[in-house]
């Protein structure tokens, strides 16, 4: 997985910004660039734990509880992809943008690339990973419950073997070893389970407290135009701002 920050693209938007001492925009961008990579590497660790975690599931030997644990796994691990799909698709956007960013302000000053900033919304693409990751952590959360669910259904099948009387005969010994191993391998399952929902609520939060910085800064800065035109100081839109060249 490439390190967003080491695109070209992205290294020559944010020296045209600094170039042009548009250091709060360079700020924003640095802040969106950081975030992806948070989570590429969030989600792609919690991807390979899953796939370490598959392997001693299917070491199980309760067949029904083993069943239902394969289930949770894939479901756990469709959800993953799904979300490093999401992340990919805004990376790629973003550079794709930041590309498009360096070529508006270049043609036409700073006053359009805030405006070319402003249609990317992206607050809104925010959100949007946010409501995502919730359902990804809501989703871990059951699988939580359900793997609590399994512990008992081992329980009791172990039960049954004592009122059989085949424990007191030695007879049910190795069951009860493969039963052991079983509620060890459950215990982690169901642990990994409430880590990555944890891990999920941590992206949510993420993505909706930089939307909000983003939101804040957007009405900050709208406010004190207003207020400079008022006051009858002349405006980005009054006179377009000379930009300096560093696209190579």
């Amino acid at each position: 997985m490439d390190e967003l920050r080491n695109n070209p693209q992205i290294i020559r938007l944010l020296e045209t910004l600094e170039e042009n001492g548009m250091h709060k925009e360079k700020g924003v961008v640095s802040a969106i660039v950081s975030y992806i990579g948070d989570m590429e590497h969030t989600l792609s660790a919690m991807l390979a734990e899953m796939q370490e975690m598959r392997k001693e599931v299917n070491m199980i030997h309760n067949s029904s509880v083993k069943a239902k644990c394969e289930n949770l796994i894939h479901t756990a691990d469709s959800k993953i992809r799904q979300g490093i799909e999401t992340v990919s698709k805004a990376k790629n956007n973003l550079i794709s943008s930041a590309e498009n960013a360096v070529k508006v302000f270049k043609e036409k000053g700073k006053e359009a690339y805030k405006n070319a900033i402003n249609a990317m919304k992206i607050p809104e693409t925010l959100d949007k990973l946010g409501k995502v990751f919730h359902s990804f952590a809501v989703s871990m959360n059951e699988s939580v419950q359900n793997v609590q669910n399994a512990r008992m259904e081992l329980g009791g099948a172990k039960k049954h073997l004592i009122n059989a009387g085949r424990l007191f005969f030695g007879k049910g010994a190795k069951e009860q070893e493969f039963a052991k191993q079983d509620k060890g391998v459950l215990s982690r399952l169901q642990n990994l389970f409430s880590k990555m929902s944890s891990g999920f609520s941590a992206l949510e939060n993420n993505s909706l407290n930089l939307a909000d910085k983003l939101r804040y800064n957007r009405i900050k800065d709208s406010v004190k135009a207003d207020l400079d035109f008022f006051n009858g100081k002349t405006t980005a839109k009054d006179t377009p701002t000379p930009v300096k060249d560093n696209v190579r």
